[in-house]
């Protein structure tokens, strides 16, 4: 049977893993992204110009030099134009 300490220490492990997994980045806590690798488009779109990788909601994303990404379109279920817009603002 379990005694009342290792239902403790049980106890203890399922709380500290809660609170871990609570500490990963979301949508709001994403690392901040390098502006000066991307430009605004006349549309409201944004265009990469320079090599990058970005780590948004612990999924990488290295869109290529060149692409341009319209306004309200999602890359890989991210919605890249919304990120840009709050982090670099309108350039």
């Amino acid at each position: 049977m379990n005694s009342p300490r290792s239902r403790l220490v049980r106890l203890g492990l399922a709380a500290a893993s809660i609170l871990l997994m609570g500490a990963a980045p979301t949508l709001g806590q994403s690392l901040p992204v390098p502006c000066s690798a991307f430009a605004r488009t006349g549309l409201g779109g944004w265009k990469v110009l320079a090599p990058v990788m970005l780590d948004i909601d612990g999924r990488l994303l290295g869109p290529m030099v060149g692409t341009t990404f319209s306004a309200g379109s999602m890359v890989n279920g991210i919605s890249l134009g919304k990120i840009l817009d709050r982090q670099c603002g309108n350039r």
